[in-house]
C-alpha cells in the first residue's frame, strides 16, 4: 500500500538493454529516481539520451532490464502482462506527440477506448468521455472522427482519453511538437490545469521553454541523469490533492465479450474493402458446399421420385454377365424359347420381350426421328393413353402392323388439330396404323428421351429388321411373393433351360439401391470438393487477418498503452475473424438462396432442395473457420511489445 510521504513513482538503480542488430545498446544505465505525487516534471536530453525509453519505463509500456520499479507502491516487476495491462489501465495516461488517434473513430468513441476494457457500463463510459470533452471545449465536436479536427483539438481529445479512467499520473511524450505556438500553449496550460487538480504530470520535450514550466527538470545524456533540479520560475505545489480515479477492474466474461464484439465490429465497418475482400473467400466456399448439397439433393429427389414409380415387382432379364459385360457376348442369350418357357411359370403375370432400333418415322411430307421399340401387349399396361388405346394381344400374335406413339411425335407429325389415331405413318417406309397415343416418357432419371413408338415385337422382325434377339425380357411377378426369392427360381429355371449362365436379372429396388449410393457417393465428392474452397477460403481469412495485424500494429501498441491486455488485443482479433466469417457465411447462404430462386425459374425439370441442415453445419463450420484461422493472427497481435507498437507507422 502507498503511504502519503513515499515517493509515488519509485525507481531503484533501473537499466534497459536492447538489441539493435548484432549489438546491444544501453538506453538506460543504473538510473535512480523518485517522483512524488503531484509533481509536475520535466524530462529533457538531446536525441538517444534515453528520454522516450525512461518515459515507457515509467509508463509500464516497458520492462527494466535490471532494477526496481515501485509505482502507487506496486513492484509492477512481480505483475504478469495481464495485471501489468489493468494496472497501466488504472493509473497511466499517455498523451501523445501524435495523437494516435483512430482514425475511423470519432471524438467521444476515442475517449471511450479506454474503458472499454474495464468493468464501466457503456452508458456510463459514454457519459463521462461527453462530459471531459466537454470540459475541454469540444462538446460541439463529439461525433467528428480525427480528419475532422484540427491539431490542437485532436491533442485535447488526447488528453480527454488519457483522463478516461482517471488515470492520476499522466506521461506527455512532445506534446506540442506537431503544435503551433498558440496552440502548445493551450495545451500547456491544459496540462497545468490538470496538475492543479492532482494529477502527477510528466512531460517528455525537447524545448526548454516547456520544460521551464515544469516543477522540476531532469536532465538525460546516454542513459544516465546528468541533473535532476527544480525550474528556477516555478514551485511545486504543497499537498497536492490526488486526482479522483476510477478503480477500474477487468470487466465481467460478458461485459468483456460484448464490448469485445462491438470493437470488432467498428474495426471491420471501419475498414469495409478489407473485410469485404477477407469475407470473399468464405462467401465463394459457403455458397458452393450449400450448393452442392442443393444439388445432390434434387437430384436424389428427382430419381427416387422417378423410381417410386416404377413396378416394384418387376424383373429385368438381360444378356450377359452384369452391367460391366459386353453384350455382343451374348448376342443370343435370350430367344423365343425363353419367352414359352417363362409363361409356364406359375408366378408371372405379365411378359414382354423389348427389342429396338432407330428409324424415320413419317406421314405424308413431315418427318421426325424415332426410336422404335417392339414389346408385347403387356409392355404398354401402365402408359397414360391420351388418344386411342393399346395393341392386343392376338394383334401381337398375328404380326398386325399397329403402333402406339408418344404425345410428342404425335405433335411433331400431326399439325393443325389432327386427330393421330387411325393414321397411317411410315417407319423406314413400312406402313403403320395408329392404335392411340401415351403421355410422354421420361427417362428412369428424368429428363426427355428421344422420340418413341411401340409396335408388337413380331412385327418389329417381321416387318422391320428380320427375325433379331431380345435386347432384355421384361417380367411382372405375382405381387403376394418375395421378390428375391422369386428372382432366385426364375434365374435357376433359365440357367437350367440354357445350359450356362448367360444372364442377368435386375429389379427396380436393386437400382433403386444402386441409385442411391450412386447419389451418395456424388453428394459426398461434391460437398468435399465445395468444402476444400471453404478450406481455401479460411486460408485466405488468416492471410488477411495476419496483414491485417501488420496493418495495425499502431493501433495494438495504442489499445495496450491505454490498458487493453493481452487477452483483449487476442479476443478482438478472434471475434473479428469469427464475425468475417459468419458474415460471409451468411451472405454465402443468401446468395445460393438466390441462386435457387433464379434456377426454378429457368427450369422446372430440376430444383435445388435446401435442406435446414447442411445450412445450420456451414454456419458453424465457418465461424470454426473463423476461430482456427484467426487465432494465430490473433495470438500474434496479443504479443506484440506496447513501445515496438507504438513507433510503428
Amino acid at each position: 500500500m502507498h503511504s502519503a510521504n513515499s515517493p509515488y513513482i519509485s525507481l531503484n538503480r533501473v537499466s534497459h538493454q536492447f538489441a539493435n542488430g548484432q549489438e546491444t545498446v544501453c538506453a538506460l544505465n543504473n538510473i535512480t529516481l523518485e517522483i512524488t505525487r503531484g509533481e509536475f516534471v520535466a524530462i529533457v536530453g538531446p536525441s538517444g539520451s534515453g528520454k522516450s525509453t525512461l518515459m515507457n519505463i515509467i509508463g509500464c509500456l516497458d520492462t527494466p532490464s535490471a532494477g526496481e520499479r515501485i509505482i502507487a507502491g506496486t513492484p509492477t516487476q512481480q505483475l504478469s502482462a495481464e495485471a501489468l495491462s489493468t494496472f497501466r489501465g488504472n493509473h497511466i495516461g499517455f498523451v501523445f506527440q501524435r495523437y494516435h488517434l483512430l482514425p475511423y473513430l470519432n471524438a467521444l468513441e476515442n475517449v471511450c477506448i479506454p474503458a472499454s476494457y474495464t468493468g464501466m457500463a457503456a452508458s456510463e463510459r459514454k457519459q463521462r468521455a461527453a462530459h471531459l470533452l466537454n470540459e475541454l471545449n469540444l462538446g460541439d465536436r463529439l461525433a467528428f472522427r480525427p480528419n475532422q479536427l484540427s491539431g490542437g483539438q485532436q491533442q485535447r481529445v488526447s488528453i480527454a482519453r488519457a483522463l478516461m479512467n482517471g488515470a492520476d499520473i499522466i506521461l506527455a511524450d512532445e506534446p506540442t511538437g506537431a503544435l503551433d505556438s498558440t496552440t502548445g500553449q493551450d495545451v500547456m496550460s491544459l496540462l497545468h490545469t490538470l496538475n492543479q487538480a492532482g494529477h502527477t504530470i510528466i512531460v517528455v520535450t525537447h524545448d526548454p521553454e516547456i520544460a521551464a514550466q515544469a516543477h522540476r527538470v531532469i536532465t538525460l545524456h546516454d542513459g544516465h541523469i546528468i541533473s535532476d533540479i527544480p525550474a528556477s520560475d516555478t514551485q511545486c505545489p504543497s499537498a497536492p490533492l490526488p486526482p479522483t480515479t476510477m478503480a477500474c477492474q477487468p470487466p465481467h466474461f460478458w461485459r468483456s465479450l460484448a464490448d469485445a464484439i462491438q470493437t470488432a465490429w467498428r474495426a471491420l465497418t471501419g475498414h469495409k474493402v478489407r473485410a469485404l475482400l477477407s469475407m470473399l473467400g468464405i462467401i465463394i466456399g459457403i455458397a458452393s458446399v450449400i450448393a452442392s448439397v442443393a444439388i445432390g439433393e434434387g437430384a436424389h429427389q428427382r430419381i427416387m421420385a422417378d423410381i417410386s414409380q416404377l413396378d416394384h415387382q418387376a424383373i429385368e432379364i438381360r444378356p450377359g454377365l452384369g452391367w460391366a459385360t459386353s453384350n455382343r457376348d451374348f448376342d443370343n442369350a435370350l430367344s423365343r424359347a425363353d419367352l414359352e418357357a417363362l409363361k409356364s411359370l406359375p408366378f408371372i403375370e405379365r411378359l414382354s420381350p423389348v427389342v429396338s432400333t432407330s428409324a424415320t418415322a413419317s406421314w405424308f411430307t413431315h418427318y421426325a426421328d424415332a426410336t422404335i421399340t417392339g414389346v408385347s401387349h403387356d409392355f404398354l399396361h401402365n402408359q397414360t393413353f391420351i388418344e386411342g388405346q393399346p395393341f392386343y394381344a392376338h394383334q401381337v400374335t398375328t404380326s398386325e402392323a399397329i403402333a402406339v406413339i408418344e404425345s410428342r411425335l404425335a405433335d411433331a407429325l400431326f399439325t393443325n388439330g389432327i386427330n393421330p389415331t387411325g393414321q397411317i405413318i411410315h417407319i423406314s417406309g413400312v406402313p403403320f396404323r395408329i392404335s392411340g397415343v401415351v403421355r410422354n416418357v421420361e427417362s428412369r432419371f428424368g429428363g426427355n428421351t428421344s422420340l418413341r413408338i411401340w409396335i408388337p415385337w413380331t412385327a418389329f422382325m417381321q416387318r422391320l429388321t428380320g427375325d433379331t434377339p431380345f435386347q432384355s425380357i421384361q417380367v411382372s411377378v405375382t405381387a403376394s411373393l418375395p421378390l428375391e426369392q422369386v428372382r432366385a427360381t426364375l434365374e435357376n429355371h433359365l440357367e437350367q433351360a440354357h445350359g450356362q449362365r448367360d444372364f442377368f436379372t435386375v429389379t427396380n429396388d436393386s437400382l433403386e439401391e444402386m441409385v442411391k449410393n450412386v447419389s451418395r457417393s456424388m453428394t459426398l465428392l461434391t460437398t468435399a470438393i465445395s468444402a476444400i474452397s471453404l478450406l481455401v477460403g479460411g486460408v485466405g481469412v488468416m492471410n488477411i487477418m495476419l496483414v491485417s495485424v501488420t496493418e495495425r500494429i499502431h493501433e495494438i501498441g495504442l489499445r495496450l498503452s491505454v490498458g487493453a491486455r493481452p487477452s483483449d488485443i487476442k479476443r478482438q482479433f478472434l471475434i473479428e475473424a469469427m464475425v468475417i466469417c459468419l458474415l460471409g457465411g451468411i451472405a454465402g447462404i443468401a446468395s445460393v438462396m438466390l441462386l435457387g430462386v433464379l434456377f426454378s425459374l429457368v427450369t422446372t425439370q430440376f430444383t435445388l432442395v435446401f435442406t435446414f441442415t447442411p445450412v445450420i453445419l456451414a454456419c458453424a463450420f465457418s465461424a470454426l473457420v473463423g476461430l482456427g484461422f484467426g487465432y494465430f493472427p490473433a495470438r500474434n497481435a496479443a504479443r506484440m511489445n506496447p513501445v515496438t507498437a507504438l513507433a510503428h507507422q
